[in-house]
């Protein structure tokens, strides 16, 4: 992570996204839609800082030198960089009070929860799942750190495709089947149920499906960077571009 501010960038828009979203919403009559424009911004947030904090982790490590001894050491250095990612996703979970603020503030609209430990429980999976899916991308950045625009691009057509602001069921067919292979998807629609006084069906299964879908996504982010380190040692780039 880097030691300024810009590191924090992410989370600073928490508020104007929420604002843009409940001005859509409260303006267009769809006020039944609140809840979505404050979980939105929570994810979206989650999501961009991840790709920012592990592209910083992985270029600050190769510029301090740290990765050759982190790789040295008999710690599986995959799941040190999901730990810190981890970590890392701590710092994201304000953004919530963040957006329950602006929309309390400046719309009136306090967002309900009247399911709060399955709204807990959403909230700090998805911060899991992502970490695990910041762990799989940042195998590109081990060996070609030019790979810096790719992440830059992921961070909108993933969460269109992972229904953080519209539901996968109101996705075209096909990108609705993709949709339901995100552990964000998963994670939002949870987050949203937990917002309505009816009870949250099938809540146990649904937070095993997203907690599945997060390790799986570890899976291919240990195998991924597993295979990428040899290649990077071949190649002798461990501390410089391909």
């Amino acid at each position: 992570m880097r030691r300024d501010t810009s590191t924090y960038d992410a989370l600073n828009i928490a508020p104007f996204q929420t604002l843009v979203l409940m001005s859509v919403t409260e303006f267009s009559g769809r006020d039944d839609l609140n809840a979505y424009a404050v979980v939105a911004p929570t994810l979206m947030t989650m999501w961009t800082c991840a790709l920012i904090f592990t592209t910083d982790l992985v270029f600050e490590d190769k510029e301090d030198g740290r990765m050759e001894t982190m790789i040295a050491t008999p710690a599986s250095f995959p799941l040190l960089v999901f730990g810190r990612l981890c970590g890392c996703m701590l710092l994201t979970l304000p953004a919530f009070g963040l957006t329950m603020l602006v929309a309390g503030g400046v719309f009136g609209y306090w967002m309900p929860v009247p399911h709060p430990l399955v709204f807990a429980a959403a909230l700090l999976l998805a911060a899991v799942g992502t970490a695990a899916a910041a762990t799989a991308v940042s195998a590109l950045f081990v060996i070609r750190p030019s790979s810096y625009a790719l992440g830059n691009a992921m961070v909108y057509p993933v969460l269109l495709l992972s229904g953080v602001m519209v539901p996968a069921a109101q996705l075209p067919g096909p990108l609705e089947a993709v949709s339901r292979l995100s552990y964000l998807a998963w994670a939002a629609e949870l987050l949203r149920d937990a917002t309505d006084p009816s009870p949250v069906a099938y809540a146990l299964l649904r937070l095993g499906v997203v907690l599945l879908l997060g390790v799986l996504l570890l899976g291919v982010g240990v195998a991924a960077m597993s295979r990428f380190l040899r290649r990077a040692r071949e190649l002798g780039v461990l501390a410089g571009d391909a």
